[in-house]
């Protein structure tokens, strides 16, 4: 009944924390300030999961509109070995009107090449990547002055196809780059080119047309000025032309397979062979002339004396068709 017995149970049973009257709100704020952080560095690491996500799905799809022209079955039969085989036929079937072109998205990922219908967005083709064999652009060569050259060759096919597309909003040595460094991306090499090659593409401003080849007009001058000024524009001409030669050539030996470089001499030794039968037949021919012309001599030796009749010509072609057909 004094003070002290009554303040024992309420100061041994009360919490240190409640003694001064702010423990609650206190401990309240500690919660919600641990719960803020929390929440706080949950949301981060979602938004950069997303944004890495979202990188990594744009970063590895890119989709070209494209206009196929055509597709080939390489084959030493048909003398369709290389690319250049491609387009000179391609060449050959342009001036004969019967090139029958459909445009499409060409789509390239990290796994394939696929081809897209415009309007249904069904995928008409899909080419893995390990099934690219060789992959060129082929620029200012004809009508289409930007084709991007695939040569894919499934495991079930015996022989490889040449698929041809001409690139007009995106040209195709750029198309070109991205499914290459696709294609060196699948191999599993330690250096990504891919992304890079990608920004390139992306800064690349395609409606900025190639610089022209032919000199630029010059301005009327005396006769032997015009004359020094065409000489040496024809000059320039050559040589800008005998340098695009050599590059190109330098190109296609860096792009060329050992499969491609085999055929392709095998090819060059068969034209070599041709020409050579050919001159080997002319030659023949000029033997047979030459041994029937100095058979004729003889003939006119033996008839000296007498009198010439016309037809000396006559027999001489008779003569030479005989002998050519004995000697048949």
């Amino acid at each position: 009944m004094n003070g002290h017995i009554s303040s024992h149970p309420s100061g041994f049973g009360m919490n240190p924390s409640q003694m001064n009257g702010y423990g609650s709100s206190a401990t309240f704020s500690m919660d919600r300030d641990h719960s803020s952080r929390t929440s706080a560095k949950a949301l981060y690491e979602q938004r950069k999961n997303y944004a890495r996500d979202s990188v990594s799905s744009v970063s590895d799809i890119s989709q070209y509109r494209v206009e196929h022209l055509t597709t080939f079955v390489l084959d030493r039969k048909d003398a369709m070995i290389t690319v250049d085989d491609g387009i000179r036929k391609l060449k050959l079937l342009d001036a004969k009107g019967k090139v029958w072109t459909q445009d499409m998205i060409l789509q390239v990922d990290e796994k394939a090449v696929s081809l897209i219908d415009l309007e249904s967005k069904n995928e008409l083709e899909n080419f893995p990547l390990n099934t690219i064999q060789h992959c060129q652009a082929v620029m200012h060569s004809c009508s289409y002055d930007s084709i991007l050259a695939l040569v894919c060759k499934e495991p079930t096919q015996s022989k490889p196809d040449l698929h041809l597309f001409q690139c007009d909003e995106i040209k195709a040595n750029l198309i070109s780059e991205d499914v290459e460094s696709a294609i060196s991306d699948s191999k599993g090499g330690k250096q990504k080119r891919r992304l890079d090659v990608l920004r390139m593409i992306s800064k690349a401003d395609p409606g900025i047309p190639p610089p022209p080849k032919a000199p630029a007009p010059v301005p009327p001058g005396t006769v032997t000025q015009v004359d020094v000024r065409s000489r040496v524009a024809a000059w320039s001409a050559l040589a800008a032309d005998q340098a695009d030669f050599e590059k190109q050539r330098n190109y296609y030996q860096q792009e060329e397979t050992p499969e491609m470089m085999a055929a392709r001499i095998d090819r060059d030794v068969q034209i070599l062979n041709h020409i050579l039968d050919d001159i080997e037949f002319f030659i023949t021919k000029l033997q047979k002339a030459a041994e029937a012309f100095s058979e004729l001599s003889k003939r006119k030796k033996a008839k000296k004396g007498k009198k010439k009749g016309p037809g000396g010509k006559l027999d001489f072609l008779n003569l030479l068709k005989n002998h050519s057909e004995c000697q048949c």
